[in-house]
């Protein structure tokens, strides 16, 4: 029998719990019809861990992370992030939270299309700063734009409009948007689900280094089973329950977190 996802922990057993559900509910309404999406989902998630949620379309997978990271309310239950719980804050807090602590990749990159490379990279401090204290801060914040830029293999594309490069460009531009704030966690809606195969891996493989050597805390979601098995954890969202893979062996050290 499938553990629940609160049961299947990944070997980093000793790393401080960065984020917690418990309970979560979340509902939605088609005419007259009530969809119950989540159904008292629990997941702990601990620092510097690379979680994928699998699941088929339409099983809730985006509606998840949506939640995780602020962007949308539950029903029901409760999340803490780093101890703290956020499921009550207000709207300001919240986007205050998702600003400087979170970054998120989606799947259509969602960058401006009258921006160039460097300017959509610097939307998110663009956002979170005043005018006059972004003015104050605008060397600083384009030199660690430019710096991640270059990591990502993007430097001869700075002054580029977003079509004026290729879809695996965009998503680089999208990844490097996401970590100017430096997260402490990551958060990846099917990255590489509007890509071809090929463009696709080397997506995972900036995923898996930033995992890797900076040891960036990632929760991804996707329907691609060969991508989630390159993650730490794999956990499978089936009728709005998390459950470990069938064919996944419990680490050794697995407990109730």
């Amino acid at each position: 029998m499938a553990q629940t996802a609160q049961q299947t922990i990944s070997p980093k057993t000793e790393a401080a719990i960065i984020l917690r559900a418990k309970g979560l509910r979340k509902s939605f309404r088609m005419g007259d019809t009530r969809i119950e999406v989540l159904k008292s989902v629990d997941l702990t998630i601990r620092q510097g861990e690379f979680i994928a949620i699998e699941g088929r379309s339409g099983s809730g997978k985006s509606t998840l992370l949506h939640l995780l990271g602020a962007l949308d309310e539950a029903d029901s239950g409760s999340i803490e992030f780093d101890g703290r719980d956020i499921s009550t804050l207000g709207s300001t807090a919240r986007s205050h939270l998702r600003n400087t602590q979170f970054g998120f990749v989606f799947q259509f990159y969602h960058l401006l299309p009258e921006l160039n490379v460097l300017e959509n990279t610097l939307l998110g401090p663009m956002i979170e700063y005043s005018w006059l204290s972004f003015r104050s801060h605008r060397s600083e914040l384009r030199k660690r734009a430019v710096a991640l830029l270059v990591q990502l293999g993007l430097e001869h594309r700075l002054k580029h409009k977003p079509s004026q490069i290729s879809g695996g460009e965009r998503q680089r531009v999208a990844i490097a948007r996401a970590l100017m704030n430096s997260p402490r966690v990551l958060f990846a809606d099917e990255p590489t689900g509007n890509l071809d195969a090929d463009t696709g891996r080397q997506i995972m493989s900036v995923l898996e280094r930033l995992h890797r050597e900076s040891a960036q805390t990632i929760i991804m979601v996707t329907h691609d089973r060969s991508l989630a098995r390159q993650a730490d954890r794999t956990l499978i969202l089936k009728e709005g329950k998390l459950d470990r893979p069938a064919d996944s062996a419990a680490p050794a050290s697995a407990a109730t977190a």
